[in-house]
């Protein structure tokens, strides 16, 4: 209502200065506030049509058509002239969007595919459009007495005409809907090809239409300047795109004024030296996208804050520029021509689609960005008009007709084409297709032989479940739990969770001998040792790297039949599944996937090791977006990929290219599920839970610390009894007044490594307890073995006193982040060491070193004696950092880097809020999946 309300008020304020006019002279201040008040109107207009669903830009139309009339009488000479400058730069702002939504390297696997339905729709449609025209002459109002050679010719001439698209409002619905996707990348490809083609039709059936009606013309003179408009524009274009790519790149201050500066100098200059202002502007573009890539997020906000007014300015101009009295006088024939060209072009879309071999799901919406005309359609009318005066007028007409129908058509059915195809919203919910090893939920059966779905215990799977219950989709991993195969369907698949089902879980069954293979031999005697610093040497065997390479290309397949579109984007998680890329690319060479590789990445000398580091280096570039948890591991991989592979290294961009692709390499620290832990901690019942802990534990301690870890050899739980006997034995006075809760949930054990390590922990908990024992006092360490859930987990973080994460080495350790998230009380001490990715975030922490002892000792001795207002200062700190991202904002980062892959600057007008504070879910471990 306020938006109408002020709608309403604009344009009372613009009639009040119409009133004003008469008195004052052409040009004066009131035609200027008249002007205002008119584009304010319509800027509200196109605000309360977006509300209906439909682009702003249709609003800006329809007011430019309403309000066309008193324009005329309005605006003064001077002014016009004024406003057509204008409204030339805005044209070749759009081209020039157009233009950075065109990378060719990317394009480049698909550019044959897309210039094969480029050329079957125009084809389909023009063949269609001069049947229809060779029947209906004599409806067409054109020369309805011409007949054969003349009607021949008038008809060739007429269908490119008619069969052209507008490249700028094609640009302009893709930018002002902020869509991302390929059906947009491939309508643009497809109205500029096309345009390219109809442009060189057009010439050909110029001179044919010359030549039979005996209009003079020199061919050479035509064919030179032909090359100049086309050759000069795009020479020109690519000299402004590379200057300002330049500019950007050294420079970037100032770069909106920069950017509509070079938008003036390519229209003008254009117009001025009598080539094609807009095919400079797209060359322009494509240069920008190509040398300027890595200062996209520069280019976006410039983009963003100088677009939005000039093209308010242009589509008003355009809207009073639609002659709907045209329409009045061959109405019906326009709206049967319009009919049928829409027709024509969505049955030669279809008829691409099969030649070309492109994906019919996201291929099928094209048609509904082949609607729009204007532009180059009234060039070629004005050209005929002007060479012959008595039909070529009454082409013009029909056109003119034409164009308001389809100008005012064509951007909201091309907005629903994007809806259609999931492209129209950056942060709507699209399918996900989640690959991992570990599953989400397992089935098995209770005591009362019930089948029942328990969760996961690894921290990224059932953080991913959150987001896949946002999501929907599917998820394809391993199935582990004994009753797994008991609740799929013919198809492996079971919906989950089972308290309220939101995607499908699709199960893989991997038999013993070659899943010990893959998982516990490659994937954790071998890639895990290999990636972290700790004292346990890398087992490779050839036997256990055939059944990685054999697990990995089953999951393949099943992500190509579980993958409805290429467009779905594939999430591919872990070191487990390095090669599933490569053998689904070579099934689906277009699919979109994203790869986070949750552990540490070697170092190049240690990576050398691995007898098969080149192939896994080439499977995980297979990828279209690689992540990694932290700086120093990304930097780690693009000098491994550097040196095994000779692959070449864009720093500045973060680009890899390899056998002909790019991957783009990112770190993205995971975050955590701080929104639920915050509902837990604040939940009145969380007191009856850390009552039942305290008593199944026997905390009867007036200190109490916490250490929750899978019993992984990377953990440094050893070190921290270590640490803590060192606490014990430097202050007595400790004793029986200190207890440490260790959760151990035992991972792996029947790898000889992690069975060595959980005795080795057994063995020093019952030390520890002996030596310190104290007669009626609490023991030193109280020892869990099975796994908690969230809700025991938040109640044992506000229970304890302190918090250890004492990793060898760790990519993040989400515990630490638990932790601090779940004391909004302000209290507790992080002990953290330096060794876990953590540690790169969470500053006001102590951190610690490990492997040394006395240090690590006094760190706790600090943590038990740190005041009050010091622990409040450290811990309010710590979760400002962790509130500040939770794992949709980890997952999100991904995905759009994802996107943006393909559509970058396609989301130049799109604003990103911050994170949504959406809940997450988190489980007890740590541990990646």
């Amino acid at each position: 209502m306020r938006r109408l309300a002020a709608l309403l008020l604009a344009v009372a304020a613009v009639v009040w200065v119409r009133g004003l006019e008469p008195a004052a002279p052409a040009g004066a201040g009131g035609t200027a506030l008249a002007l205002g008040f008119t584009l304010l109107a319509a800027w509200i207009a196109g605000d309360v049509i977006r509300r209906l669903h439909v682009p702003r830009l249709t609003g800006y139309l329809l007011f430019g058509v309403l309000v066309g009339p008193y324009l005329g009488n309005v605006i003064s000479e001077a002014m016009a002239g004024q406003l057509q400058v204008i409204t030339g730069v805005a044209t070749t702002l759009i081209a020039l969007i157009a233009g950075l939504s065109l990378n060719v390297e990317r394009l480049g696997r698909r550019l044959t595919a897309i210039a094969r339905m480029t050329a079957t729709t125009l084809a389909t449609a023009m063949a269609g459009l001069f049947a229809f025209a060779w029947v209906a002459w004599p409806w067409l109002g054109i020369a309805p007495d011409a007949t054969g050679v003349d009607r021949l010719v008038m008809a060739t001439l007429l269908v490119p005409i008619v069969v052209s698209f507008s490249p700028t409002m094609t640009a302009a619905v893709t930018a002002e809907t902020g869509a991302r996707g390929r059906l947009s990348e491939l309508v643009l490809a497809m109205v500029i090809l096309a345009d390219l083609v109809l442009l060189v039709l057009f010439s050909h059936a110029m001179q044919l239409a010359r030549t039979s009606f005996g209009a003079r013309g020199d061919e050479v003179t035509l064919l030179a300047r032909f090359a100049w408009e086309i050759g000069g524009a795009s020479a020109f274009g690519a000299l402004v795109g590379a200057l300002f790519a330049l500019y950007v790149r050294y420079i970037g201050h100032e770069i909106a004024l920069v950017l509509i500066a070079a938008c003036t100098v390519l229209s003008q200059v254009g117009t001025t030296q009598e080539f094609e202002p807009l095919l400079a502007a797209v060359t322009a573009g494509l240069v920008i996208e190509n040398l300027a890539v890595a200062q996209g997020d520069a280019l976006r906000a410039a983009v963003q804050r100088a677009a939005p007014p000039v093209l308010l300015v242009f589509f008003v101009a355009v809207g009073t520029s639609l002659r709907l009295d045209a329409l009045a006088i061959g109405g019906l024939v326009a709206l049967a021509i319009s009919i049928w060209r829409i027709a024509m072009i969505r049955a030669g879309v279809s008829a691409g689609l099969a030649v070309s071999g492109l994906d019919r799901a996201t291929g099928s919406y094209a048609w509904t960005g082949l609607i729009s005309q204007a532009g180059i359609t009234l060039g070629f009318a004005s050209i005929v008009a002007a060479e012959f005066p008595g039909w070529g007028t009454n082409v013009q007409m029909l056109l003119v007709a034409l164009i308001a129908i389809h100008e005012l058509v064509g951007p909201v059915v091309f907005r629903q084409g994007l809806a259609r195809a999931g492209e129209i919203d950056p942060h709507a919910s699209r399918p996900l297709l989640v690959v991992s090893n570990r599953e989400p939920y397992l089935h098995r059966r209770n005591h009362d032989g019930r089948i029942v779905a328990a969760p996961a215990t690894g921290g990224v799977a059932v953080a991913l479940d959150a987001l896949m219950r946002e999501r929907g989709g599917v998820w394809i991993a391993h199935g582990a739990g004994p009753a797994d195969r008991e609740v799929v369907d013919e198809s492996d698949k079971v919906r989950v969770p089972p308290d309220n089902p939101s995607y499908a879980l699709r199960r893989l069954w991997i038999d013993e001998p070659t899943f010990s293979a893959y998982y516990g031999g490659f994937a954790n005697e071998g890639l895990w040792p290999l990636c972290h610093m700790v004292d346990i040497r890398p087992q490779f065997r050839t036997e256990d790297w055939a059944a990685y390479q054999a697990v990995n290309v089953r999951f393949a397949a099943a992500i190509d039949e579980e993958l409805a579109s290429s467009d779905a984007p594939v999430f591919i998680q872990d070191y487990h599944l390095a090669l599933v890329a490569p053998a689904l690319r070579a099934r689906r060479p277009d699919a979109r996937t994203a790869f986070f590789w949750h552990i540490p990445w070697p170092y190049p000398d240690r990576l050398c090791i691995c007898p098969w580091r080149r192939e896994l280096l080439a499977g995980l570039l297979a990828n279209d977006l690689l992540a990694f948890q932290l700086e120093r591991d990304r930097r780690n991989f693009l000098l491994a990929a550097e040196e095994e592979l000779g692959a070449e290294i864009d720093a500045e961009a973060s680009r890899v290219e390899f056998e002909g692709r790019n991957t783009t390499v990112i770190s993205v620290p995971i975050g955590i599920d701080f929104d639920r832990i915050q509902r837990i901690a604040v939940d009145p019942a969380l007191t009856r839970e850390q009552e039942r802990l305290v008593s199944m534990f026997g905390l009867r301690a007036e200190i109490v610390g916490l250490g929750v870890d899978r019993l992984d050899y990377t953990k440094g739980i050893p070190e921290r009894l270590a640490a803590l006997d060192a606490v014990l034995t430097r202050v007595p006075d400790l004793r029986g007044r200190l207890t440490f809760v260790q959760i151990g949930v035992p991972s792996r054990s029947e790898l000889a490594s992690y069975g060595a390590i959980e005795a080795e922990i057994s063995d020093a908990i019952s030390d520890l307890n002996a030596k310190h024992r104290v007669e009626g006092g609490a023991p030193a360490v109280v020892y869990h073995r099975s796994p908690l859930g969230i809700r025991s987990l938040v109640a044992l973080y506000r229970i304890a006193h302190f918090c250890i994460v004492s990793s060898l080495h760790d990519g993040m350790n989400l515990v630490a982040k638990e932790f601090v998230a779940s004391r909004d009380d302000e209290d507790g001490v992080l002990v953290l060491s330096a060794l876990a990715g953590a540690a790169q975030e969470l500053h006001e922490a102590l951190i610690i070193n490990p492997y040394d002892i006395d240090g690590f000792a006094g760190a706790l001795v600090r943590a038990i004696e740190m005041p009050r207002t010091e622990r409040a200062a450290r811990m309010r700190a710590m979760r400002r950092v962790v509130a500040g991202r939770n794992v949709f904002g980890w997952a999100s980062d991904i995905l759009e880097g994802l996107e943006s892959l393909w559509s970058k600057p396609l989301h130049y007008l799109t604003a990103f809020p911050a994170g949504d504070g959406a809940a997450v879910v988190r489980g007890p471990e740590d541990a990646p999946v």
